[in-house]
């Protein structure tokens, strides 16, 4: 088969060989693909520092049949991800990881491409602000950014929670001022009304303010959630409930990343 040119998202590396290495990438118009890099280890490589993790590069790789490495033969750096603080590459690894894990191969998925170089540049902008932050204590803002991602991409692999609507009958859920606590069904994937929740296990509850700030920040609109100031109180009662569900999803607790607790 003739070789591909490709926008790439480096996902992640790992060894081969002495002189070659495994990259994973998601790219724009094929999904993600892992290939075969071969002279990649060498001190003196045709690649260069293009396959960091979070870069973003032009590719040029050989596709095979079947689920077996592609061969990449060229790679040119097109956007560095390069932060200064430990908060900041925590969050940028948080990303790919999670694209990594929610996507097939060769999936296509162009919105999803382009929503993860935003956020990416989003936290390259939070840079500055994360240096004087600690994990157990991310900016708002990244924290924000984060949400916003992960609510996203589960909307675009189709795995996204019931937020507005109760995921049993599609009654919706009120979220005004003096409203009741809303059931949130961990099995079901959303919100339940006061008729469907009983019998039902695993299922927490969400005040007024966290269900409306949830709703906003999977908006792909920016003028909803980049506007939105979260409390201290709603992002914990948020990120309470929203690590829960995303660790349901994955089946497992979401890896290293226990200090998105706020």
């Amino acid at each position: 088969m003739p070789p591909l040119n490709d926008d790439a998202i480096v996902l992640r590396t790992s060894d081969f060989s002495e002189t070659s290495m495994v990259v994973t990438f998601f790219t724009r118009e094929s999904g993600k693909i892992t290939c075969l890099a071969k002279g990649a280890r060498r001190l003196k490589n045709p690649f260069d520092t293009a396959f960091d993790a979070m870069n973003v590069c032009r590719i040029l790789y050989y596709p095979k049949s079947g689920d077996v490495l592609q061969l990449v033969t060229e790679a040119k750096l097109t956007e560095r991800f390069r932060v200064d603080s430990t908060v900041a590459i925590y969050a940028g690894f948080h990303v790919v990881q999670l694209l990594n894990h929610f996507t097939e191969n060769f999936s296509p998925q162009t919105a999803l491409f382009d929503l993860t170089k935003i956020i990416l540049n989003d936290i390259l902008s939070l840079d500055p602000i994360c240096r004087s932050a600690s994990l157990e204590d991310p900016p708002e803002k990244l924290s924000r950014c984060l949400l916003h991602y992960e609510l996203r991409l589960l909307q675009l692999v189709g795995v996204a929670p019931s937020l507005r609507e109760c995921v049993e009958c599609g009654e919706k859920i009120e979220v005004r001022r003096g409203a009741r606590r809303a059931a949130f069904g961990m099995r079901e994937g959303g919100v339940l009304c006061p008729r469907c929740r009983p019998g039902k296990t695993r299922v927490v509850s969400l005040s007024p303010e966290a269900l409306g700030a949830l709703q906003l920040l999977a908006s792909p609109e920016e003028r909803f959630w980049k506007r939105l100031q979260l409390s201290q109180k709603t992002l914990g009662e948020i990120r309470g409930v929203w690590n829960q569900y995303l660790a349901h999803q994955m089946e497992r607790p979401v890896p290293i990343f226990q200090w998105l607790k706020r």
